[in-house]
């Protein structure tokens, strides 16, 4: 899986930018994760950014005057990254000593393109300092967008895996086609952050309740009108995505 996606992003690095900012429903996603990392993020902190990419949030955040490492699987992405520190690893082994960061971020369904969720957050956790944060945005396995992609394109049968696990292996629509992917639900995410030692301190929901399947909304719909609906965050647990901030005491 971890080979497939590597293999995807850099194939996409020199044009992941002009592909998925161009889209409506990726600037609304990427909008809310900034209004998330603008509460979150102050100067001075130190930051590992998992699945960095090409750098998009890592240069976001070093703006706000953070010490930003960019980590990612796609060595080519890491490339077209304009940020300082790089390192090419896999975000379930961090190349990171013990109680290092202030924030571990992982942004962009990084944790759905890991196999082992679980382990990337144990990683994570281990990573952070006391007082310090994780912030993820996970794209979810039981809300009406994947209703949609059971009942017409992955099978019914991957609903019964996802209400008897909590994670199920699928697969995403990207611009270019699909890739491997694992989605994980609300309590799936929030028992493997308990886990990991880390106190869940807000769940922020994005596309609560979506009239269409992402993959036909991610191509030129107008997505505006649903963004009240994400306003409901104790409804988060059906969201299709969420954007996760945990607290390690």
């Amino acid at each position: 899986m971890l080979k497939a996606v590597a293999a995807y992003y850099d194939a996409a690095a020199k044009r992941y930018g002009d592909k998925y900012l161009k889209m409506e429903y990726y600037r609304t996603l990427y909008r809310k994760v900034g209004e998330v990392l603008d509460k979150y993020v102050k100067p001075g902190m130190s930051i590992l950014d998992v699945g960095a990419g090409t750098g998009f949030w890592t240069t976001y955040m070093a703006a706000k005057g953070a010490h930003v490492i960019a980590l990612d699987i796609s060595a080519k992405s890491l490339r077209e990254c304009k940020c300082g520190d790089r390192v090419a690893a896999d975000g379930e082994s961090l190349p990171a000593r013990r109680s290092r960061f202030d924030a571990v971020t992982a942004l962009g369904s990084v944790l759905n393109h890991m196999p082992d969720a679980a382990r990337a957050v144990r990683e994570a956790s281990r990573a952070l300092r006391p007082g310090g944060v994780l912030i993820a945005d996970v794209d979810n396995a039981l809300c009406l967008d994947m209703l949609y992609e059971y009942a017409l394109f992955q099978g019914l049968g991957k609903l019964v895996e996802a209400l008897k696990r909590g994670a199920v292996r699928g697969v995403w629509e990207s611009a270019d086609g699909e890739i491997p992917f694992t989605y994980y639900t609300y309590y799936y995410v929030k028992k493997v952050l308990h886990s990991a030692g880390l106190k869940l301190v807000e769940a922020r929901p994005i596309y609560l309740l979506p009239l269409l399947p992402s993959r036909v909304l991610q191509r030129d719909f107008k997505t505006k009108p649903l963004e009240k609906l994400d306003l409901l965050k104790p409804l988060a647990p059906l969201a299709t995505t969420v954007i996760y901030v945990a607290k390690k005491p």
